[in-house]
């Protein structure tokens, strides 16, 4: 039955995507219109564009390494860059942008031994480049307040960003352990709760560990960095006009809705909110949607990359 539920569920989800994207592709964006956009797009930053996923999977996996060593695992920087495109290969097929990460905690626990640390590990460093992120955004917010007030999806982005934050230090306060011991023992709630604790306490472990924890956030900076400039010359490569600046605004925010796990892999949100955003620059829902295009297509072949790895790897 379980596996009833979630077959359903992934059904749902995918005619959700589909769904949105039949009506962008009908009545927003004609599909010849972004045929031009594609065909004229300049080559060159294209490449440079692609050229940048080396660094990205240099610098993810380093900074998985880091963290790892910081618990104790030794593990090797090309099986972690390795488990990293595997995990790129299943977010095309999973819920939301971060459902690879099953797969990466997998990876991670063959060294570790356990599940619970290696979620811990893999959270850590999931948690510090998202915060990056968020951090770029809400900052350059306030010096585009105009932009920000006008669109309402950074509005609520920024919002939502808050709200998750904001949940997520409350789960370690030091009140939350409290309320968590004093959970009835026992039973499947009983393992459930020491789970949990032993998580908590796992990440928390990283307090006596700053040396590591600040060396994988600096790495997290440059990563998100480089994220940003990812999509900068994206819309370089389709000449848009779109000032640098503005990426730190709503690349993130873009990519906080796309971890929204009530699609797959973000299709139509991540499209839909484009169309919203570059619709405040002038700049049409066609061009919009090949922006979307280009970057589902590089992420497509780190995918089947990830894909022959993980059917030839023992």
């Amino acid at each position: 039955m379980p596996d009833r539920k979630k077959t359903y569920l992934f059904i749902l989800k995918l005619v959700f995507s589909l769904s949105i994207i039949v009506y962008l592709l009908t009545r927003k964006a004609p599909i010849p219109k972004i045929i031009q956009d594609l065909s004229g797009v300049d080559l060159f930053w294209l490449v440079v564009a692609f050229s940048l996923h080396a660094f990205g999977l240099f610098a993810s996996a380093y900074r998985w390494q880091i963290l790892a060593q910081a618990q104790g695992d030794e593990v090797p920087l090309g099986y972690l860059a390795k488990s990293y495109l595997v995990g790129t290969f299943f977010n095309n097929f999973l819920p939301s942008r971060f459902g690879g990460d099953i797969v990466r905690i997998w990876d991670g626990s063959r060294y570790s031994r356990s599940l619970v640390k290696s979620s811990a590990i893999v959270l850590v460093e999931r948690l510090t480049g998202i915060i990056v992120l968020f951090i770029f955004a809400l900052v350059m917010s306030l010096f585009r307040l105009n932009m920000a007030l006008r669109i309402p999806v950074i509005r609520i982005s920024l919002l939502l960003g808050l709200l998750g934050l904001t949940t997520i230090a409350a789960f370690f306060l030091p009140v939350t352990k409290h309320l968590l011991i004093k959970l009835p023992e026992g039973g499947i709630a009983g393992k459930t709760k020491h789970k949990i604790i032993a998580f908590r306490d796992t990440i928390l472990a990283y307090r006596a560990q700053k040396g590591p924890f600040l060396k994988a956030t600096f790495w997290a900076f440059l990563l998100q960095l480089n994220v940003i400039v990812y999509y900068f010359l994206i819309g370089k490569s389709l000449h848009l006009n779109i000032v640098f600046t503005d990426y730190f605004i709503f690349i993130p925010l873009v990519l906080l809705i796309q971890a929204i796990p009530i699609s797959i892999n973000g299709l139509g949100l991540r499209e839909g909110s484009y169309m919203e955003i570059f619709r405040y620059y002038g700049i049409p829902a066609h061009a919009a949607f090949a922006f979307s295009i280009v970057d589902v297509a590089f992420v497509l072949i780190l995918g089947i990359a990830g894909g022959i790895i993980y059917i030839t790897r023992k």
